[in-house]
């Protein structure tokens, strides 16, 4: 068995999406969403590989335009595996696995999703020194709720009422601060991964990736949103 230190990087994306049609290679400043990731994971220096995943042959082939080097490997899943039921940790699992029956362990990985292309090669380098540098079972991107949910209603037989009951509805400042991981950066050791189907592992370290940076796109209008952003960052 082949062990590797430096981690596997993993793109999922799957052809299916229901709110905005063909997302992983939608247009984004005249490139498809899928290229940002790749883009900065090769630039970020730190992988052994970069495995892009997906069951949709038109995703694979825009994938293989940008694998410009040998660092970069374009993978076909089975269709299962893309069910709508199915979620990034099962993927990343049979991509472990894949490798592993063919003789090469890596013991972490890293997730890049190609839904949140704002995030860039210096926010991976800086999470990777997190979970490098300190006692982490698992890294992962957060941002604060812009408005706390603690204060969240629902419509209940017709009538609004507070969900988590009147003792939340308080001043923000007095409500203990909440956040939410983005999906931009994952970074987990594959022992940790395995051992708990998940990333939720015991020791998980926050990466506070900067709000610009965090548009996660599952609409037309978060894509109008990223479209700003990036010409404001350019």
């Amino acid at each position: 068995m082949r062990i590797i230190k430096d981690p596997l990087c993993i793109i999922p994306a799957r052809g299916g999406s229901k709110r905005l049609e063909r997302k992983n290679i939608t247009i984004l400043a005249g490139r498809p969403l899928l290229f940002y990731s790749i883009d900065s994971a090769v630039k970020s220096e730190i992988f052994d590989k970069i495995c892009v995943s997906s069951e949709d042959n038109e995703i694979l082939e825009t994938a293989r335009k940008y694998a410009k080097n040998n660092k970069i490997l374009v993978l076909k899943r089975p269709a299962e595996l893309s069910a709508d039921n199915i979620q990034v940790k099962h993927v990343c699992k049979y991509l472990l696995e894949y490798f592993f029956n063919k003789g090469i362990k890596y013991t972490s990985f890293g997730v890049i999703l190609p839904t949140s292309p704002l995030r860039n090669q210096g926010d991976i380098k800086e999470a990777y020194k997190i979970f490098k540098g300190k006692n982490a079972e698992c890294v992962m991107s957060i941002v604060p709720f812009s408005h706390p949910p603690q204060r969240a209603v629902w419509v209940k037989n017709r009538y609004v009422e507070p969900y988590f009951g009147l003792k939340h509805m308080k001043q923000t400042q007095e409500l203990d601060k909440l956040y939410r991981h983005d999906g931009a950066i994952i970074f987990c050791k594959s022992d940790s991964f395995l051992k708990n189907d998940g990333f939720y592992t015991n020791k998980i370290l926050p990466y506070f990736i900067p709000k610009e940076r965090t548009v996660d796109i599952d609409s037309p209008l978060d894509l109008k949103w990223a479209e700003f952003l990036l010409s404001k960052q350019k």
